[in-house]
């Protein structure tokens, strides 16, 4: 399986875990909103990376990665009072930064030209 593949099932994966701890746990309907919607744009994001890998869909995984941090940023800044939405909110936060800083350090190696001699570097 390629990086981006990876990247993608990875993004797939995440948007059904957000899914479901959305269905679950929240009740607020402006976070249910908020949650699903973006989990439906990460979960479309996934399976364009999974189908058709390609340099823009890299930089939309950046993208949605800085909106994905953002958004469970602020949903854990305000259930701060609750220990369990809190941590599960940081790690929602902390997963969707990381995959879509992979996606972006996928981007920045290709660029580099000692990519070209080392291959396998990139998958």
């Amino acid at each position: 399986m390629s990086r981006l593949k990876a990247i993608g099932t990875t993004w797939l994966v995440v948007a059904a875990l957000s899914i479901a701890v959305t269905i679950v746990f929240r009740a607020d309907s402006a976070q249910i909103v908020v949650t699903l919607a973006l989990a439906l744009v990460t979960a479309a994001l996934g399976g364009w990376m999974v189908l058709r890998p390609s340099t823009a869909a890299i930089g939309a995984s950046l993208g949605v990665g800085i909106v994905w941090l953002a958004v469970y940023a602020g949903l854990a800044v305000l259930q701060s009072d609750e220990i369990a939405a809190w941590v599960t909110d940081a790690f929602l936060a902390v997963v969707g930064g990381v995959v879509g800083f992979v996606a972006w350090t996928r981007t920045s190696t290709s660029a580099r030209p000692e990519a070209d001699q080392n291959p396998g570097t990139l998958r």
